[in-house]
């Protein structure tokens, strides 16, 4: 079409003062509409806006409804100009298809490989909870430019009493946190990235207080429980036995006083084999993360290429201390970040099982494939681990596609905890805060909130290294006295 005949169809054209590139005009291809025509100069895009008044009565369809018309322009006019200078887009989304979008954004993370992407739990899990908001807000049509600040703001309280009128338990604080940054994350990450809206128009997020142990709680494992984790996993797990042998799979001992066990599979065959060196690697992964404090994520990307001899110290020190180059999590810094390491004597006993050691190898990696351990690996090894150390007992809900644990201490342990108790251990050893926040890649800040607890009574070695102080003269008995 020519732009001769295009600007037929272009009729009681008015334009918008002050700029020519925008003006009022009915649409003869639209039974005479009255329209808006906007051009966003930094988008160069044109827009042809349908003018409606706020009960979506259109102005009349001739040219009598020209002033209704302009007065609805330059109001529209307005709002687009604005738009165009916030580097907004002009034409907006609705919340339905917000979700929507990020929905299938996060459908095709699903990945099987570790680290790479997300689970097709964890993307369930995203999905549920996009629906918890989509049913608290029950308008899908609104435009995510429309909303007020406070939109959410009863989202908490909404939430549980929705619980208990479905005859459920109400959702848990760290529940309702999860699925409000979730709607953070499709706010910015489809509305605000594909510039339907600015991000300081975004609706707030209300924060969800909560309770002091959730808030701060970082379960680690005592000494006495890492000692009776790691005899358990050397003497029995990672040779192939087990001590649960009772009729009701309890632990039983010989007249002698010794544990009876059972094999927990064949050895001979070649897939027993491997188990048992899977096993063995499992094993040394716990030592390796209980001597380094090294996150979970990143433990299972070493590579052999990652360890490195540490020339600055002694030959004979050397056979204990290495120096890594730990590699990055996805959701953590995305850097490496180099550590001194005692694990020496675990490395070694790793290269002696595993078939997999040349310099692009993974340390923990199925020996078959010499693909990364599958997460299903790294969490049944823990929970059986766990068991066969007595430590806690096959849940009443266990099943094969879900291993669950309930620990004795009530404690969650997870691979994280290694981490955990390795930061609380340094501590309670007296290194200095400085040095742990380096070797573990996180802040002083984050480990006194979370770890560090002053005990002025167990302080006086650290804080009298290098002072030669006098002591009192006189008895101290007057002390509680005054």
């Amino acid at each position: 079409m020519s732009t001769t005949e295009l600007h037929k169809h272009r009729l009681d054209k008015k334009e918008i003062p002050s700029d020519s590139s925008a003006y009022v005009f009915r649409d003869a291809q639209r039974n005479g509409t009255w329209c808006l025509y906007f051009y966003d100069r930094d988008a160069k895009t044109r827009h042809r806006i349908v003018l409606k008044d706020g009960n979506g009565t259109k102005p009349t369809q001739s040219i009598a409804g020209q002033d209704d018309a302009w007065m609805l322009g330059i109001s529209k006019y307005v709002e687009l100009k604005g738009k165009a200078d916030r580097g907004e887009a002009i034409r907006s989304i609705t919340f339905g298809s917000m979700c929507d979008q990020f929905i299938a954004q996060e459908k095709r993370k699903i990945s099987s490989i570790p680290h790479q992407g997300i689970t097709q739990t964890r993307f369930r899990l995203i999905s549920h909870q996009i629906n918890w908001l989509r049913r608290y807000l029950n308008n899908d049509k609104k435009q995510v430019h429309s909303f007020r600040r406070n939109a959410f703001n009863g989202y908490e309280v909404w939430r549980k009493e929705q619980a208990l009128y479905m005859g459920k338990s109400a959702p848990v604080q760290t529940t309702i946190m999860q699925e409000l940054s979730m709607l953070k994350r499709a706010f910015k990450e489809v509305a605000v990235a594909n510039g339907y809206v600015a991000e300081d128009s975004l609706p707030s997020v209300p924060k969800v207080k909560l309770p002091k142990d959730q808030s701060h709680r970082r379960d680690d494992l005592s000494n006495k429980e890492w000692e009776q984790l790691e005899r358990g996993a050397r003497n029995y797990w990672i040779k192939g036995r087990t001590r649960l042998v009772g009729e009701d799979n309890s632990m039983e001992k010989d007249s002698d006083g010794t544990w009876k066990t059972q094999p927990i599979f064949g050895h001979t065959s070649e897939r027993g084999k491997r188990q048992i060196i899977h096993r063995n690697l499992i094993y040394y992964a716990m030592r390796i993360s209980m001597d380094t404090g090294i996150r979970p994520g990143a433990l299972r990307k070493m590579k052999w290429k990652h360890i490195s001899e540490n020339t600055s110290i002694s030959k004979e020190e050397r056979k204990v201390w290495v120096v890594i180059d730990v590699p990055p999590e996805n959701s953590k810094t995305g850097r490496y970040y180099r550590i001194s390491a005692p694990i020496a004597r675990y490395l070694e006993g790793m290269r002696k099982v595993s078939k997999h050691k040349k310099a692009d190898d993974f340390l923990f990696c199925n020996q078959h494939t010499s693909q990364p351990f599958s997460e299903r690996i790294w969490k049944d090894s823990l929970a059986e681990v766990l068991v066969e150390s007595d430590l806690g007992v096959w849940s009443k809900d266990d099943s094969n596609n879900l291993r669950k644990v309930d620990v004795h201490s009530g404690k969650s342990i997870t691979w994280y905890s290694f981490r955990h108790s390795y930061i609380t251990m340094r501590l309670k050893a007296g290194v200095p805060v400085p040095v742990i926040a380096a070797n573990t890649d996180t802040s002083m800040k984050y480990i006194q909130n979370h770890y560090f607890h002053y005990r002025a009574d167990e302080s006086t070695e650290i804080l009298g290294k290098g002072r030669n102080i006098r002591p009192a003269e006189e008895s101290l008995r007057w002390i509680g006295s005054v």
